[in-house]
């Protein structure tokens, strides 16, 4: 970001903030008290007020009016969190406060760690559906090193599901809208003995036509949904003493995946970069005018094929209490997933790039932890954890496997072996082959510039994760206002690499060369293992004082990590197969906490400063399109947030939300260039959200309620080159519902319509200029809309 955008940006935060911070209060109604929002941010239950840390919560009714159906949906609700996805909805990538990631490969874990009912879930194959009901949502902003760990440098989201409470009951909601969606969802309590064991049973099905219109004939809709999601939550309580809670869950997607928008198409000829080859062999016309005539929300694509992701998980939360002050809990979950992830990455009707991804997963943890509840001035959380995953990787990228390269009129292996024989100086194997290449010669060209074309570059590999900890929390009280808390963790984390191997298939699947490790005459050779070893010392010091009238201040410093790991993305060279260093973040953070005018309005925010060392990201060489995971030396990161919520009188709530950033590559190089000065990826210099929920109307019938949220997000960057041609404009999105809910509370009925309107805009952005002549992205969804009916028993 430019100076002067970020100053124009800070003077923006600043104006907001010093507007919503010095309103004055004896102007605004005193209303009824807000209910209170309870969070187990720290691993207890706690009132959100109460938490001398960073942390946003959306509660299940916040859900059901924000119509939320997609974890990456929450961010444009929760100030500096932004999310994109090249997977779809099963994998939402968060960037929280600047803090992301880059490599988007299945045996990587994000910086910003996912939880369900604190069960990490770092794994795209395990994540699944998780969407349906909800207690709630926590957003847990900066390291969470002591009680989170490991890959939580960021922060943590955790989806708190419902647990069963022993009270026989229910609900269906079935739903329908735009582009043939149709939904359900719903849940039924069943107490099995009386205050002692209960069962809840809850699901979700939807299915939905793509939004990204294909015009190519015969060929699906991109950007479709095809889910369900089921869990089963069994609560035992044979004493008071003692909680033991048992989930499963099993979801699967089954859609046809994401679409491409190709864009900024180079002129044709050779230069578009390889992406011209089409036009100079006569292949096709003008590839690069193919958005010509195309709507925003158009494609021309061959491919439909669908993305699949499927995923059981079983987790056993035993809560024991040994005495009136000291809680036993363990938590032992077992997950496991499969995901096929096929893309069209050019976005035309050619097989110009298309690359499919496969993967599976399977993960055990434990964590075991003593809870103290005294009387006294000393307070702790101490505990131990566990967790081993085994991951099983597949990638596979065809390049114009759909062009006849060496003329001879098939499509079959000689198309990629011709030009590869002729870039080793072998000369072509075929005769067609051989008078392309003299064709060429004349032009002052050759078939060897062409490399991979017509092949498919393939690697695979088995990759093993432990990670072992021990870790505490502790609070002193200093005074009956003052507290001191520290946190400490120590994790040893262990991850191996084993039968990696990376190789050149022709267009019919056949194993032609291996380029990883190596070998020449084994197509299918094997890298030897490789481990990396870490061990680190993470945490958190702070103080929190809390005035007379309960309004919390707090100040606190926290480092975090994330562990190293190992380049998925290697395909041409044993150099590519890297292994990257930890990262290192440490934050200094200061907040408050306030409740307002009698408890109608709640105020907080939160101001801070990273260092973030050693950030790990994928470079792609823009010319040769060769990728490594490395490091970037050092960045620094500062912002603030502010956030409230304001009931000015029965029958209307308002909820706000600022974020500011200020993000900056202080030391670093990628391909040779200087990013120092350069923003961090999706890190918007300001984001705002607002709410409102209205009783417009109440009758004896029932009340008749309007919803309406818009979110902005200023400009911003998907790529660490900042990029002109691929910055994010900033842009609005505006939903709205309105909602009638029975005087008898039985049953209630919504209109809902999202992006009311159409606003266009990027999810994400990759460049493909230098290799194939044009720009790569994600698009965001058009306008949505429908209705739903709910019925509760």
């Amino acid at each position: 970001m430019s100076r002067k955008n970020i100053h124009s940006s800070y003077r923006r935060a600043l104006a907001g903030a010093v507007a919503l911070a010095s309103l004055p209060l004896a102007v605004l109604a005193q209303g009824p008290a807000l209910e209170e929002v309870v969070v187990t941010a720290q691993k207890r239950s706690e009132s959100l007020q109460d938490v001398p840390v960073s942390v946003a919560a959306l509660t299940s009714g916040d859900l059901e009016g924000l119509k939320l159906r997609d974890a990456g949906e929450i961010a444009a609700q929760i100030p500096n969190l932004q999310t994109t996805s090249t997977v779809g909805d099963g994998f939402p990538i968060f960037s929280l406060r600047g803090v992301s990631m880059s490599d988007f490969s299945f045996n990587q874990s994000s910086p910003v760690a996912s939880y369900v009912d604190e069960v990490y879930k770092g794994n795209p194959a395990i994540q699944g559906v998780q969407i349906f009901d909800l207690e709630r949502i926590e957003v847990l902003r900066g390291p969470q090193g002591t009680l989170y760990g490991k890959n939580s440098t960021g922060g943590a989201v955790n989806f708190i599901t419902q647990a069963p409470n022993f009270e026989r009951g229910g609900y269906l909601t079935l739903g329908a809208g735009n582009y043939a969606r149709k939904e359900a969802r719903g849940a039924l309590e069943v107490p099995l003995a009386d205050d002692t064991l209960a069962l809840r049973l809850a699901g979700t099905w939807t299915e939905r036509d793509g939004w990204f219109e294909n015009v190519n004939p015969g060929v699906d809709d991109a950007n479709a949904v095809d889910e369900y999601g089921l869990r089963a939550s069994l609560r035992w309580q044979p004493v008071d003493r003692l909680d033991v809670l048992l989930r499963v869950s099993t979801g699967k997607q089954d859609a046809v995946n994401y679409g491409i928008q190709a864009f900024n198409i180079s002129p044709d000829g050779v230069g578009a970069g390889l992406y011209g080859l089409y036009n100079l062999l006569g292949a096709t016309d003008a590839v690069d005018s193919q958005r010509a005539g195309l709507d925003y929300h158009e494609f021309d694509s061959e491919q439909d094929e669908h993305r699949r992701i499927e995923n059981d998980a079983v987790a056993l939360t035993v809560n024991w209490d040994l005495s009136d002050s000291l809680t036993f809990t363990s938590i032992t979950s077992w997950d496991e997933g499969e995901i096929f992830n096929p893309e069209d990455a050019d976005g035309t009707a050619n097989a110009v790039v298309t690359p499919w991804y496969y993967g599976e997963a399977e993960q055990f943890s434990q964590d075991l932890r003593l809870t103290s509840d005294l009387s006294g001035p000393f307070n702790f959380i101490a505990g131990i954890y566990y967790a081993r995953e085994e991951i099983y990787n597949q990638t596979s990228i065809g390049f114009w496997t759909d062009l006849d390269l060496n003329a001879d009129g098939a499509l079959d292996a000689f198309d990629c072996l011709d030009p590869l024989l002729i870039s080793e100086g072998a000369g072509a194997a075929t005769v067609a082959g051989a008078a392309v290449e003299a064709t060429l010669n004349e032009l002052g060209l050759s078939m060897a510039s062409f490399v991979p074309a017509g092949c498919y570059t393939e690697n695979d590999f088995n990759q093993e994760r432990s990670s072992k900890a021990l870790y505490t929390d502790m609070s002193y009280d200093l005074g009956e206002a003052l507290t001191l808390r520290l946190g400490l963790r120590y994790t040893e984390d262990d991850t191996e690499l084993s039968d990696f191997s990376a190789r050149i298939l022709g267009n019919d699947r056949s194993p032609l060369l291996n380029t990883i490790p190596g070998d020449a005459l084994d197509p299918q050779a094997r890298v030897a293992d490789r481990r990396i070893e870490d061990q680190e010392v993470t945490g958190k010091i702070g103080v929190d004082y809390t005035l007379a009238n309960g309004n919390l201040f707090y100040a606190s410093y926290s480092h975090g990590y994330r562990s190293g790991g190992f380049n998925a993305q290697a395909f041409f060279d044993l150099a590519e197969l890297s292994a990257v260093e930890p990262e290192f973040l440490d934050a200094w953070e200061v907040g408050f906490k306030s409740s307002l005018l009698n408890d109608a309005m709640e105020l907080n925010g939160s101001a801070f400063y990273y260092t973030y060392e050693n950030q790990q990201f994928l470079n792609v060489d823009p010319a040769t399109l060769a990728q490594t995971l490395v490091n970037i030396d050092e960045s620094e990161i500062t912002g603030l947030e502010l956030e409230a919520r304001y009931r000015p009188l029965l029958g209307l709530m308002l909820r706000g939300g600022l974020g500011w950033l200020d993000s900056e590559v202080t030391e670093g190089e990628l391909s040779g260039v200087d990013l120092a000065g350069n923003e961090l990826l999706m890190a918007p210099g300001l984001n705002l959200n607002l709410a409102a929920d209205w009783d417009v109307l109440s009758t004896d019938l029932g009340t008749l309620v309007l919803h309406l949220d818009s979110s902005y997000i200023d400009d911003h960057y998907f790529e660490i080159f900042n990029t002109g041609r691929l910055q994010q404009d900033a842009y609005w999105l505006h939903n709205a519902r309105l909602q009638f809910d029975a005087a008898s509370d039985r049953w209630s009925a919504a209109l809902w319509v999202r992006n009311l309107a159409e606003e266009e805009y990027r999810t994400s952005v990759i460049d493909l200029q230098a290799s194939f002549g044009f720009d790569y992205s994600h698009v965001g969804a058009p306008r949505t809309y429908g209705a739903e009916l709910t019925y509760r028993f």
